[in-house]
């Protein structure tokens, strides 16, 4: 069941984490259960439940999002024939009050396999290993600021078979992250204590891109994953950034997801964003909704013009550094850093071959490259003929 906006009151931001997180496990867990795994763990690292509004189901609340999509995915698959299959859920919540409530919770559904720690998820990363023992593991480390001893968690994600969604609480870094009464906590978030040197040396721009710039690369370092792509989430009251979702994975196809569902997210964001403008102003659109959310999401959305023209850049400039490569793994690679989908770089590689940027060969009645496809600059073309 996905969220529902009318929960979410003042909080329209976790609405909007919250329905990415429902539709990224929804399209994660089909593709898993149908070839990779019989297995899915989920871990909420910080559960809560905090600032919830239906203190009943906890249906604004990450956890039971987590149970009721897995859930409905697992029941999809049983009708369609395919048993045997199971959703682990594994809890962390440091707040006694809050483990409580996460008790009574999973008390309270005896069919689902729930376990709860109590204490820092830090300080509970190897009775959490060991009981997502085998199988897929897919964590979701939701923290309230940075305020997280990184090194532990990367040696906990590097040792499972998985995925993760890291919040990266944009505002918060911005604000605070420059100030020298943090710089300790800063070094324990980016498991380097020595961090300080490295952020005055980067080149002028806000706190957070640099912190976030920072942990991305002490992520690739630690070998936790191979891809690591993020999105921006706005308050929509405000209008300005509140979080990054980072998404840490080792699959192409994770990076596809990501993007597909970012763009659906980014579209619902906006009618949100505009909604409440509706409703304060006391006035109508000047134009429907649905222009008005083509019109944002065409301007700087997934797959909008400036996008594509530097997934083209980029996806010319690799090939000829990588001459060969396979398009499977460009489209990754380009994807990872630049909001767009594959549809995206399929005609981007057609436009390319059809202007002589790019040379490549292709079955008769193919128009687009397959993942398989080695792809070539054409000097490079030129002398491999």
């Amino acid at each position: 069941m996905a969220p529902k906006i009318e929960d979410y009151h003042g909080r329209e931001q976790s609405f909007i984490k919250h329905l990415f997180l429902n539709k990224y496990l929804e399209s994660a867990a089909y593709k898993l259960f149908q070839g990779r795994s019989p297995i899915f763990n989920f871990v909420d690292a910080f559960a809560g439940p905090w600032r919830v509004s239906d203190t009943n189901r906890y249906s604004d609340a990450s956890f039971s999002q987590a149970i009721e999509t897995l859930e409905t995915v697992r029941r999809s698959l049983l009708e369609m024939g395919r048993p045997g299959l199971k959703v682990r859920f594994r809890f962390c919540e440091r707040n006694p009050a809050s483990v409580a409530k996460l008790r009574e919770f999973a008390a309270a559904k005896p069919e689902f396999d729930i376990q709860v720690f109590s204490g820092p998820f830090e300080d509970n990363l190897d009775g959490i290993r060991a009981a997502c023992r085998d199988g897929f593991t897919f964590t979701f480390i939701d923290p309230t600021g940075w305020n997280v001893e990184s090194a532990k968690v990367f040696d906990f994600l590097r040792s499972l078979s998985g995925e993760f969604l890291f919040n990266f609480m944009a505002e918060e870094v911005n604000r605070h992250a420059g100030w020298e009464g943090v710089a300790a906590s800063v070094g324990r978030f980016l498991a380097d204590p020595a961090w300080k040197d490295t952020f005055e040396a980067m080149p002028e721009g806000s706190n957070e891109a640099k912190i976030l710039q920072l942990l991305k690369a002490k992520m690739k370092e630690a070998r936790v994953a191979t891809y690591l792509t993020d999105m921006a989430i706005r308050k929509p009251r405000e209008d300005r950034i509140k979080m990054r979702l980072i998404l840490g994975t080792h699959s192409g196809f994770g990076v596809e997801v990501f993007r597909t569902v970012q763009e659906k997210v980014e579209k619902e964001a906006v009618r949100t964003r505009h909604a409440i403008k509706t409703e304060e102003s006391g006035q109508s659109q000047l134009f429907p909704e649905d222009q008005i959310i083509a019109f944002e999401t065409d301007r700087d959305g997934v797959g909008c013009s400036a996008h594509v023209g530097w997934a083209t850049e980029l996806l010319l400039h690799t090939v000829s550094q990588r001459p060969g490569i396979a398009f499977g793994t460009l489209a990754s690679a380009v994807m990872e850093q630049v909001p767009v989908r594959t549809t995206h770089l399929n005609k981007i590689a057609a436009t390319s071959r059809k202007t002589g940027l790019l040379r490549f060969d292709l079955p008769n009645g193919k128009r687009t490259p397959s993942p398989e496809t080695k792809l070539w600059a054409p000097t490079i073309a030129s002398e491999r003929d």
